[in-house]
């Protein structure tokens, strides 16, 4: 069985983002993965401190023992999926901090190599002006480092709440659902 953990970072209740995470987890389901999400913004957790005591005392992060959850189920997973807005050229602070944490496999030398990634995403800029390559930049490299395939899916002129539902994102979220779980 599949799993997948997805990493959400939208402050807005009812985004763009989030129905494509909404629609995301619901055909993973339905195709039998177990999904587990967590929402960056509501974390709360501080950015890498660089003191490279990770999984030093026991817990993941030396200082942010809240990410000991999100670790644990990124271990377990075979994709990671990052359904993030674009706030200012990347994705927002949340969501980064979040993938800072990533660091802590590296430096402790686990194996998290053979996973997917996926960027599933909106902006309000429109698709031309080409704002989601602050995102894919710092993901790209963040999968490259641990070993992980890449793939994303972006809409773009999602200025106002609901306008995705009138794109044909739903069909293509589903797909890349499709694709992932085995």
């Amino acid at each position: 069985m599949s799993k997948i953990t997805i990493i959400t970072a939208s402050p807005r209740k009812d985004s763009n983002t989030l129905q494509m995470a909404k629609w995301f987890t619901e055909e993973a389901e339905k195709l039998g993965a177990e999904v587990t999400t967590f929402d960056a913004i509501k974390l709360k957790l501080d950015g890498c401190h660089a003191c490279n005591g990770c999984y030093s005392t026991g817990h993941a992060c030396a200082f942010e023992h809240g990410f000991d959850p999100i670790a644990e189920s990124v271990l377990a997973s075979d994709t990671i999926v990052f359904a993030v807005p674009v706030y200012y050229f990347s994705m927002p602070g949340q969501a980064k901090n979040v993938l800072d944490h990533f660091y802590s496999f590296l430096v402790s030398g686990k194996d998290v190599s053979k996973k997917n990634m996926l960027a599933i995403g909106t902006s309000g800029s429109p698709v031309e002006s080409n704002v989601w390559e602050g995102v894919r930049v710092i993901l790209q490299k963040a999968s490259g480092m641990c070993g992980w395939n890449y793939d994303e899916l972006s809409y773009g002129g999602m200025n106002e709440p609901g306008a995705i539902k009138d794109t044909d994102a739903e069909e293509k979220v589903k797909a890349l659902a499709q694709k992932y779980v085995k």
